[in-house]
């Protein structure tokens, strides 16, 4: 299973493998284009480094984080074009797609759907055993939307 945390300048990735009710991690971490490159740039940057990834890691399903409603009417829009990218390369991959609300994730992770990131990532390392100490926050939104997308 791939969990993605969409962002624009900072993509959270995580890669996990189920075994029985087991989950075990095979990666994780964040894609950070130059922030100052223009959006067409940092989006195909994401997709490139995801590409690679799926190639290595091999999965047959993705979860995605849905889109919240924002503030910014232009952020939401961007958040959007990262989102139909990452749409687009699952569907190139033929990978089972699926997608949680921010709740349902904080929820399925901690039983609580208005948990904190930091709660998000002590529970993620937690239940898989992380001794990354300084796991970024997007990295841990994504184990967890990879998470969620298992059970």
């Amino acid at each position: 299973m791939m969990g993605i945390d969409p962002g624009s300048h900072a993509t959270g990735y995580a890669f996990l493998n189920l075994a029985g009710n087991k989950a075990s991690v095979l990666d994780y971490g964040v894609i950070r284009p130059k922030k100052d490159s223009e959006l067409i740039f940092r989006i195909g940057h994401i997709i490139n480094e995801l590409d690679i990834l799926i190639v290595r890691h091999r999965p047959v399903a993705f979860c995605l984080e849905k889109a919240f409603f924002a503030s910014n009417a232009n952020s939401a829009l961007i958040l959007g074009h990262i989102r139909g990218a990452v749409m687009a390369l699952g569907f190139k991959h033929d990978l089972v797609f699926s997608e949680r609300s921010p709740r349902s994730v904080k929820q399925a992770v901690t039983g609580n759907g208005a948990a904190s990131k930091e709660q998000v990532a002590n529970m993620m390392k937690r239940l898989l055993g992380i001794q990354d100490a300084d796991i970024a926050l997007d990295a841990s939104d994504a184990l967890a939307i990879a998470w969620s997308g298992l059970f």
